[in-house]
């Protein structure tokens, strides 16, 4: 099946070597014989946690092995300590992905450590061109070199630091469960202290105070809320079975009984739950104390260093050992096919994309690992031609985040071979990635979840761990900032998306979000995603010229930014804006904090960002509704009594209701500045505006005479007739940019601006139109005085 698959025409890979498809199913027979290796003693010269070393291990034992990598859980620094055992072993390793972009990661992080003169970065032609153009000499390794003593010595202190180790990071992830499940209590109280207040005051009953534990006061809060069924003798036994764990439960019995003599059944509930809740908070940070206590004194950071630098020296003295008795000769391009054993000998690491793998160097060429990243973006045919020159197999990514991009043309030739070779379902293209095949083919494959998370403000990624990841996620960011971590800004209501374009946003994020957060637009900091390719245009056309980044949530993946601006740009969100993982993606990009930009008119029931948002709103993060608004806000369908109210009091001028609006707009502006000799003209002709035509090219001077060309409103001088202003309104889509009508749009602003004669353009989608024209005629009026 593998055969048929891959020699069908599925992304224009011609694969046109049966040794190719042999040698990929001859991998997949072996993986399902496969027995583990028994592994030598591992180094972690990158660093480890619990999870990170399973997976290491599992990936140095097996023929195949998957690790799935959650956002920020170190993938990359998991990839490099299976690459550092491999090339001890004398074994090679080939990272590839589907870009070049998370390999390239891999080579900087190797830079880093100054051991990247092990990894060569190919892949296509160019890639190789500026390899062999850039070779470098062997590094000074002289002190890198260890005796056998040495090395022996550092090996067992390897293993003994291990031992306390081990204990010390599953205390590390307790410590962390901990402080999750604190801040979910606080904020549980908060909300119920809010009820609690409802409360008349009055003084506690001496019972609540006795108690010393929250399982007591717990148990205090049932026995008192089922009280009144004891007194239904038809559930005496089914209650006493329920609460026979209780032990004192008789000696309670009397208790509760007397308190509802003097107090509401309700009210004593609620007094046993606050005090559930203050024991368990001491309970909880007692006991948080007590870990940091045992870490501190332990020196937990400072020991995990230690392991590491014992690692890198174990790590760079074999590098010493095999590289200092040989001189490294430069390569030709033509060596990369004619000497491939050399070359893999010379450096071990070969990076490149998953499609360019084979051809990188020759093609019969086996490494003994192929590492496979970001491989839920992966298609099935580049990756499994990845995997045809591989001994050993890792797949590393992540299926909760955006899986491969599969256009209509390749999913209609990849169902027609469907439909005529009857593959199994796993095969089929357009809805497998690599990722998600492998997992469902090898259902007991070794698969290892990264689980301790070091990116985003706890409270980010706590929504991503319980939406996505069923609360798996162990939480070790520990970030201080003063930013709120979680916002949210709403648009005023109506129907502000055209087109996959939402300028409302944009105003707001512009004049809003950036000014009234303080963010810097000029360092990098500040990421703003969005689910649409136009939103990401017109986001930077708005900041060009800005260090903002601004792109597709798909191609934000594997990025990040201290702050991250969502533009959801729907009007109603959509179900493409929805996905769960594209929305996953989105939130876990941002370090400290994340704003979210939604309609204000969209109650967002039942979707993903709806939970968002009730989970920042539950979590008391602010909620701001924007001020910013639009005098054409009227024309949408939810204002549409309010606009026939406010034009029927103000005259109409023009067939078109936003004209009737803007003319109302520039009436109370002049009037509320008290510009007496100010006044407005409506479509005047642009052959009455302006009469020499000497400035004008050929073309301009045909569209200025037509009797058609007009400006919507001319601001003028009642003393002079001078005209002072011109004000357009331009529909959003008639409008749009590459229409007709924007080009001569373009033409009537280049005109104005040869004579000097500002015009002022106002979108149906834009905003702040008051602001704007005030800002515009106190400049005009300025300047003439």
């Amino acid at each position: 099946m593998l055969g048929a698959f891959l020699c069908g025409e599925l992304s224009e890979i011609k694969l046109h070597q049966s040794e190719k498809v042999a040698r990929c199913g001859a991998f997949f027979r072996e993986i399902k014989s496969n027995t583990p290796e028994i592994t030598t003693s591992t180094v972690y010269p990158f660093g480890f946690n619990a999870s990170q070393k399973d997976a290491v291990n599992k990936a140095l034992a097996n023929k195949l092995s998957i690790i799935e990598g959650p956002p920020g859980t170190g993938k990359t620094q998991t990839i490099l300590n299976i690459i550092a055992n491999a090339v001890i072993r004398g074994e090679s390793v080939a990272v590839v992905s589907s870009n070049n972009s998370a390999t390239k990661n891999v080579l900087d992080k190797l830079k880093k450590y100054d051991v990247d003169f092990i990894a060569a970065y190919l892949g296509n032609k160019d890639n190789k061109k500026d390899f062999i153009n850039s070779q470098q000499s062997l590094p000074d390794m002289k002190d890198w070199k260890l005796t056998s003593e040495v090395i022996t010595l550092l090996q067992q202190q390897l293993k003994s630091r291990y031992i306390d180790l081990r204990e010390k990071l599953v205390q590390q992830n307790d410590l962390s469960a901990l402080k999750q499940e604190l801040s979910v209590i606080q904020t549980e109280e908060n909300h119920f202290l809010k009820y609690f207040d409802s409360f008349d005051a009055r003084q506690w009953p001496q019972v609540a105070w006795a108690l010393n534990t929250s399982q007591e006061a717990l148990e205090m809060w049932l026995l008192c809320e089922n009280e009144e069924m004891t007194q239904n003798k038809s559930l005496i036994t089914f209650l006493k079975r329920i609460f026979e764990y209780l032990r004192f439960w008789n000696r309670r019995k009397p208790l509760i009984r007397k308190l509802l003599e003097q107090y509401s059944r309700d009210y004593l509930v609620a007094l046993f739950q606050r005090r559930f809740y203050e024991l368990k908070i001491s309970e909880l940070t007692s006991d948080m104390s007590k870990l940091t206590r045992e870490l501190d004194s332990f020196d937990f950071n400072a020991k995990m260093s230690e392991f590491s630098e014992i690692s890198a020296q174990l790590f760079k003295a074999k590098l010493a050992k095999k590289y200092t008795k040989k001189n490294r000769i430069p390569y030709e391009l033509d060596d990369l096919w004619k000497n491939s054993e050399k070359f893999i000998d010379d450096y071990p690491v070969i990076l490149s994309t998953t499609y360019s793998l084979r051809s990188s160097l020759n093609s019969r060429v086996m490494y003994d690992y192929v590492i496979i990243d970001e491989s839920s973006q992966v298609d099935l045919c580049t990756g499994a031609l990845a995997l045809s020159c591989a001994r050993k197999a890792v797949v590393v990514g992540d299926l909760k985040q955006l899986p491969n991009v599969v256009d209509s043309e390749a999913s209609n030739i990849t169902d027609n071979i469907f439909a005529e070779y009857d593959l199994a379902e796993v095969y089929r293209y357009k809805s497998h990635s690599l990722l998600s095949a492998i997992t469902e083919m090898f259902p007991n494959a070794p698969n290892t979840l990264l689980r301790e998370h070091y990116r985003c403000h706890p409270k980010i990624i706590e929504f991503c761990n319980k939406k996505f990841y069923d609360g798996q996620l162990i939480i070790l960011t520990e970030h201080n900032t003063e930013r709120e971590p979680l916002m949210v800004y709403k648009t005023v209501e109506g129907n502000h998306e055209r087109n996959r374009i939402n300028q409302r946003q944009i105003d707001i994020i512009r004049d809003e979000i950036i000014p009234q957060q303080k963010l810097n637009t000029e360092d990098g900091s500040l990421g703003i995603v969005t689910p649409y390719r136009n939103q990401t245009n017109a986001l930077q056309n708005a900041f060009k010229g800005m260090s903002v980044k601004a792109d597709t949530v798909d191609k934000f993946q594997g990025q990040e930014n201290e702050v991250i601006i969502l533009s959801t740009v729907d009007n109603d969100i959509s179900e493409f804006t929805d996905n769960a993982n594209r929305l996953n993606v989105a939130i876990s990009r941002a370090i400290e904090q994340l704003i979210v930009v939604v309609n204000g008119s969209d109650t967002m029931k039942d979707t993903n960002i709806g939970d968002l948002v009730r989970y920042i709103e539950y979590n008391n993060f602010t909620v701001v509704d924007s001020k910013i608004r639009s005098v054409f806000d009227y024309l949408y369908r939810s204002y549409a009594q309010r606009r026939q109210k406010f034009l029927l009091k103000r005259k109409r001028i023009s067939e078109y209701d936003s004209e009737n609006l803007m003319y109302a707009l520039i009436t109370s502006v002049l009037k509320d500045k008290g510009l007496n000799n100010i006044e407005v003209a409506v479509h005047v002709p642009l052959k009455m505006i302006i009469c020499d035509t000497s400035l004008m090219t050929l073309s301009e001077k045909q569209y200025a005479v037509n009797i058609l060309t007009h400006v919507d409103f001319l601001i003028y001088d009642v003393i002079d007739k001078s005209p002072r202003l011109v004000v357009e309104v331009d529909g959003a889509i008639y409008h749009a940019e590459g229409t007709r009508q924007s080009e001569r749009d373009a033409m009537k602003n280049e005109i104005f601006n040869k004579y000097g004669l500002p015009i002022l353009r106002f979108r149906t989608d834009g905003s702040c139109e008051r602001e704007r024209l005030s800002e515009a005629l106190d400049s005009i009026y300025s300047k003439s005085v």
